[in-house]
């Protein structure tokens, strides 16, 4: 076969051990594993308390009327005290069932993401980097109806677990270089 060479071009060989390369690498994976691993976790979370809104939809009225209550009596008028009764009364409306459904239906979706990455399943990349972004961009509109801090805070989050899936998804591919590829 004379004089061919077969071997990988240098970009796909991997950096040596002791190279900084190789080390930013060990990092990013660390906060890879433990991003999916806090994704996992709080969809765990938002399992058990969809179930729980689902059992006993009155506590969480109570929780919130108690807020709203507390506030009220430091300013009628004020906002956050508005929202949490507005929040309550659509519970009172049957609008746990919406909240019940929404909780369960993404904490499934994480667990079943986090189970697919940390077990490297092909698919599970995509699926993550789609789902991830789709939540952080749903979190930011979300933000423009009720400007609650925490969801740009949650989409940040969110972003950058999807860039770190991107980025391990490049580094465990079947090749060995290059993203894993949608089937």
């Amino acid at each position: 076969m004379g004089g061919v060479n077969v071997s990988p071009p240098p970009s796909a060989n991997p950096a040596p051990a002791g190279s900084s390369a190789a080390a930013a690498r060990g990092r990013l994976h660390k906060w890879f594993d433990l991003g999916v691993w806090f994704k996992g976790v709080e969809g765990a979370f938002e399992i058990l308390a969809g179930a729980w809104l689902a059992y006993d939809p009155e506590i969480v009225h109570g929780v919130l009327f108690r807020l709203a209550a507390k506030e009220l009596l430091h300013d009628p008028h004020d906002r956050i005290a508005g929202i949490l009764r507005s929040i309550a009364e659509d519970f009172d409306a049957g609008g746990h069932t919406f909240a019940t459904l929404y909780l369960v239906a993404h904490g499934v979706v994480k667990v079943v993401l986090a189970i697919g990455l940390l077990r490297n399943r092909p698919w599970a990349y995509p699926f993550a980097i789609v789902t991830l972004s789709a939540l952080a961009f749903y979190q930011l509109y979300r933000y423009t109806h009720t400007h609650s801090l925490m969801l740009p805070v949650l989409a940040t989050l969110d972003l950058a677990i999807a860039w770190l899936v991107w980025r391990e998804s490049r580094n465990r591919s079947p090749a060995g270089g290059g993203a894993v590829q949608v089937p």
